[in-house]
């Protein structure tokens, strides 16, 4: 129906938008896949979209469902609609996440779940992660799966896997595949502790809907009837359940427009299917393709380097090219270093001298890599150089739990009245002090009028503490005194603090742990281990002291920064997705590191070609999150089991156009002589053990 100024509505000048963009904006009825490049602005065509046929062609808002990943996302569409069609109408259009249209979809259909009539709120519960790793948890003791420690997050991924792909019980593979067994041991005694319940995990929220609109086709009629146009954000991160929940919502219209690209699916290892939107047209047959390929974000030498590496891919792709709609532009820095430290210390650096010669704030710049564990030595450069910092997804280096137990050992050697750090250090390892014995020490203390940190470090003058609490402060008061006087005579720090944590049960806790959760867990305090010994190292002002030491390592940034938000961004390429930054540092781009080992190794029977893409549609999304400046950082060498190894630069840097590179080489420590590259800790605590 057109004739929309004589409704009282204002038609949508197509004013602003380019060519294509408008080309999908008019798109009428019937299926539409708008392939957007990074930067084309896709929002926009959402948005003036809907605009249109709410507008122009009187379509009621909520006929429409409009359908993002992230609350954040839905969000800001609904920020955008709001000047476009007015707030009321704004408000009642469909716009959300799958999950959060599950909800409500769910809480509609109480009957249909339940049998009852669901007077008001829907009668069932949502579990979370936590909640159902504790059902999973419940079932492996309840019914005696395994007579070991079971990796119950391994089960419960398998679980959510199979509900993507809309596999059940009764369908879940059948192979020798330790956990594979494990999961579809659990899936049905799952199932039904979940339903006995009146519970939905996150998976469900989509999955539920899905088999009640295949069960009961006049559910089905009546939401195809409820929406008239479904329109879709991120399709390539759809995963199977989802695409067959927009495939049952579709009515005879088929008024489907899926906005995504296929270059972006960078989802395959939580079952996004980058073959929903490469196949779209035969999910939805007639559909017309429109190409979104003008990039309003990043400069021509970036999107240069974008557009050569995923060329290069041997996977079937939609295709397009994206076209700098920004004049000029820097040639993008490819930066050679010798090691991970050595890296780490030159993007530090380098964001300083951009801040210095060039005014670029902190804020507008971001270092993105592969795993978590890049951020590390990045963390600790930017400490040291005065930079603030976010991590963006993660925990600070220094705020994890396992790092801030080992710094409140060294506080309390340094100050035996810090409270708060004793108290964090005063059970853990258990030493058989709990919560009862504290409460004595507490009052005991204040009768005596004594600090705290006296009456704990001197049970056995306080009535009624058990003998083994008694034993444990006696140990801890012991291993702390040796400690100050170590750290006194002036003794290496690094040596030092790991004797401390030999002594207090810390390397045994994590490093000589079974668990390969703790142990992982003491690489971070290892690492805590090489800063002591960096710092003593390079420290040339004054006196190396643990005390300056723990000073700077704890040090805040001023309110005045904080409170502009001006830090550097630290990311995961996973979490970058749908992010930009003015400056971009994307690091550790060597073999193994990006493409991950695990997608390229043989050995590993979970690696497959296609991975091998994924990683690479990743390097491009991490390349096209950068508007001005592009560093693209790689290193020469690695220790690898107490030997430095050269390492390979990464596939993805091959075939790149050498005129919009320029190349920096920084290698200013020459390589380790044999007998130095050991594994660190390894070699203080033997000689420690020697003395």
């Amino acid at each position: 129906m057109d004739g929309g100024a004589s409704l009282g509505y204002t038609p949508l000048p197509m004013a602003g938008l380019n060519q294509a963009q408008a080309e999908a904006v008019a798109h009428d009825e019937g299926p539409l896949l708008v392939l957007a490049g990074a930067g084309s602005g896709k929002t926009r065509v959402i948005t003036h979209r809907i605009a249109r046929l709410v507008n122009e062609r009187a379509v009621p808002p909520d006929r429409i469902l409009a359908v993002s990943f992230t609350n954040k996302a839905a969000e800001e569409m609904a920020e955008r609609m709001a000047p476009l069609i007015g707030k009321e109408r704004a408000g009642k259009l469909w716009l959300s996440t799958f999950h959060s249209f599950g909800v409500r979809f769910l809480g509609e259909e109480s009957r249909a779940l339940f049998g009852d009539a669901g007077e008001g709120r829907a009668r069932f519960v949502i579990f979370d992660q936590s909640d159902a790793l504790g059902l999973v948890r419940e079932i492996v003791r309840r019914e005696g799966i395994g007579d070991r420690k079971v990796d119950l997050f391994s089960v419960l991924a398998r679980i959510s896997l199979w509900k993507n792909k809309l596999i059940g019980p009764d369908q879940a593979p059948v192979n020798d595949v330790e956990y594979d067994v494990l999961a579809r041991t659990v899936y049905p005694h799952y199932e039904a502790s979940l339903r006995s319940m009146r519970a939905f995990d996150f998976d469900d929220l989509v999955l539920a809907p899905v088999r009640l609109l295949q069960d009961r086709p006049d559910l089905r009629q009546k939401w195809q009837q409820r929406f008239r146009y479904l329109l879709i954000d991120e399709f390539q991160d759809t995963n199977k359940v989802q695409l067959e929940l927009v495939r049952l919502l579709a009515n005879e219209r088929r008024s489907v427009c899926v906005v995504g690209d296929d270059d972006q699916s960078i989802y395959g290892w939580r079952g996004a299917e980058v073959e929903n939107i490469l196949d779209f047209d035969k999910f939805f047959p007639g559909a017309r393709l429109v190409k979104l390929e003008e990039n309003y974000r990043s400069r021509r030498p970036i999107l240069e380097i974008a557009n050569a590496a995923i060329g290069r891919s041997s996977q079937r792709r939609l295709g397009k090219t994206l076209r700098a709609t920004k004049v000029g532009g820097e040639p993008v820095q490819v930066c050679l270093v010798g090691d991970i430290e050595q890296e780490a210390r030159f993007v530090a650096r380098q964001i300083r001298k951009l801040r210095i010669d060039h005014q670029i704030g902190y804020g507008k710049v971001a270092v993105l890599y592969r795993s978590n564990l890049q951020a590390r030595a990045i963390e600790e450069e930017l400490r040291v150089e005065g930079v603030p910092y976010q991590l963006f997804g993660g925990t600070q280096f220094f705020d994890r739990k396992q790092v801030k137990d080992a710094v409140a050992y060294l506080r309390v050697v340094v100050n035996p009245r810090d409270e708060l750090a004793l108290r964090r250090i005063l059970n853990y390892p258990t030493r058989g002090i709990g919560d009862t014995t504290i409460t004595r020490a507490e009052r005991w203390a204040l009768a005596k009028g004594v600090p705290f940190s006296d009456a704990a470090i001197a049970l056995d003058r306080i009535p009624d503490v058990p003998d083994a609490a008694r034993r444990g402060s006696m140990m801890l008061g012991a291993a702390l005194a040796e400690g100050r006087e170590r750290f006194g005579r002036g003794t290496q720090l690094s040596a030092s603090a790991l004797s401390l944590f030999e002594r207090v049960g810390l390397v045994a806790e994590l490093k000589e742990s079974a668990d390969k959760d703790q142990r992982q867990r003491w690489l971070d305090v290892e690492y805590v281990l090489r800063a002591l010994d960096r710092y003593e190292k390079t420290e040339a002002s004054e006196r190396p002291s643990l005390s300056t030491f723990l000073q700077r390592i704890t040090m805040r940034f001023s309110e005045e920064e904080g409170d502009t938000g001006d830090k550097v961004t630290l990311c995961t390429l996973h979490g970058a997705k749908g992010l930009e930054w003015p400056v971009v540092f994307l690091i550790g781009l060597n073999e193994g590191t990006l493409p991950h080992a695990r997608t390229t190794d043989p050995k590993v029977t979970e690696a497959a070609p296609t991975d091998v893409e994924e990683e690479r549609r990743l390097f491009y999304v991490g390349v096209t999150r950068a508007q001005e400046r592009l560093y693209l950082c790689r290193f020469q060498r690695k220790e690898m089991r107490g030997k430095l190894h050269p390492t390979a630069p990464s596939r993805f840097l091959e075939g790149l156009p050498s005129e919009h590179i320029a190349s920096i080489e920084h290698d200013d420590t020459a390589p380790l002589d044999h007998d130095e590259t050991f594994h660190y800790a390894d070699a203080l605590l033997a000689q420690l053990r020697k003395k």
